[in-house]
């Protein structure tokens, strides 16, 4: 039996993946129109340099190449960065090519709700899904025709996980989306302001390098056996200071209305 805390944690991070960017949505369209556009087109950049490149480049290219080569890419320092290549490269073009005029705050976080939304339901949402329909079975007698068709040892180390992992490792993937989450927003935010005022580079730098630090920060912190409950709330806290700070920061610096031009003559 899957007990009941696990299903309800289970549940809490399914909610999370999907009412974080469609209730952020909601509630900026009450106070600003016409942000489902940068909605979109955060979904987009996300789509794009990340489903579309980044990751079928490192679970197909990738692993059949060489050593050293296959090592070095896949190390924690590279991959780390590479995520951040990737999508801080893809969020500066979509912008500038599809969010010409769009440079309102509410613009940037509706941008990085859509980057960051479409992530957290493809990578965690959809498998919280699953994972909540195998809880049922399991828990209503359906899981045994299942098993009998999989690999014994899949079988059993589904099973395991579902009955065995305390509720709290699956309630901090839902942490960590919130996290993640925020993180799109503050980086969004960056690129935004590096567009309006002329200093695209910089901006992509600095996006750059704050999406890879935050990434090894995480899984240097985990693999150092910090427990992943002290990593993740304190994940949340940092990007927390980080979203407050690029709010009260950037935001008095972006128009304030649709299709007023930018510095840089967008």
């Amino acid at each position: 039996m899957v007990p009941a805390a696990t299903i309800a944690a289970m549940v809490f991070t399914l909610v999370v993946s999907f009412a974080v960017p469609l209730g952020g949505l909601l509630v900026l369209r009450r106070y600003a129109p016409r942000v489902g556009r940068a909605f979109a087109c955060g979904m987009l950049a996300f789509f794009v340099s990340q489903v579309l490149t980044r990751l079928p480049l490192m679970t197909l290219v990738v692993p059949s190449l060489a050593e050293p080569a296959r090592g070095f890419l896949t190390s924690v320092p590279v991959a780390s960065f590479t995520a951040g290549l990737f999508e801080e490269t893809g969020r500066l073009v979509v912008m500038l090519l599809l969010l010409k005029g769009f440079h309102r705050l509410a613009d940037g976080i509706a941008f990085g709700l859509g980057h960051g939304g479409l992530e957290a339901m493809l990578l965690v949402g959809l498998t919280y899904v699953s994972n909540l329909v195998l809880a049922v079975l399991m828990n209503t007698g359906g899981w045994a025709s299942i098993a009998a068709s999989l690999p014994a040892a899949n079988a059993e180390a589904i099973e395991k996980a579902m009955t065995g992992l305390p509720a709290s490792t699956f309630a901090l993937a839902g942490v960590e989306r919130i996290g993640a989450i925020g993180l799109h927003v503050v980086l969004s935010l960056v690129i935004l302001a590096g567009v309006v005022h002329g200093r695209k580079a910089l901006a992509w730098v600095v996006a750059v390098l704050i999406h890879g630090l935050a990434n090894l920060g995480v899984l240097s912190a985990m693999g150092a056996g910090v427990p992943t409950a002290a990593v993740e709330v304190g994940f949340l806290v940092v990007i927390a200071a980080l979203l407050w700070l690029a709010i009260r920061r950037l935001g008095p610096t972006l128009p304030a209305t649709i299709g007023v031009p930018s510095i840089a003559g967008e």
